[in-house]
């Protein structure tokens, strides 16, 4: 199975399924979680019954993971082309209570 990271865009191959412990061999950032998952559409879940996620960039337990077979850093994360480099590191209140929102509506 193939697999791109989300934070660093290496494309990496692993056996057969995405486990919870794996990460990239390149930045170690956790496969198993919400920025690799395909149910992730514009920073949503769109899985009804999962349990909201504190870090879509961390790892979880997630039974409804289903692994994104696109070839590129999604946009609709916020890892991609849609945030600019000071969105992603600013820090400010604002950009946090933003990026909370985004995660809490439904």
């Amino acid at each position: 199975m193939k697999i791109v990271c989300a934070a660093c865009g290496n494309v990496a191959h692993l056996p057969e399924r995405v486990g919870y412990r794996d990460t990239c061999p390149s930045c170690d950032a956790w496969f198993h979680s919400c920025v690799h998952c395909a149910l992730l559409v514009d920073s949503l879940c769109t899985e009804p019954s999962a349990e909201k996620v504190r870090d879509p960039e961390g790892q979880n337990y997630c039974d409804w993971f289903v692994p994104s077979t696109q070839d590129a850093a999604r946009p609709s994360t916020g890892l991609g082309t849609g945030s600019t480099q000071q969105e992603k590191t600013d820090g400010s209140k604002e950009a946090a209570e933003e990026m909370w929102k985004k995660l809490t509506r439904k």
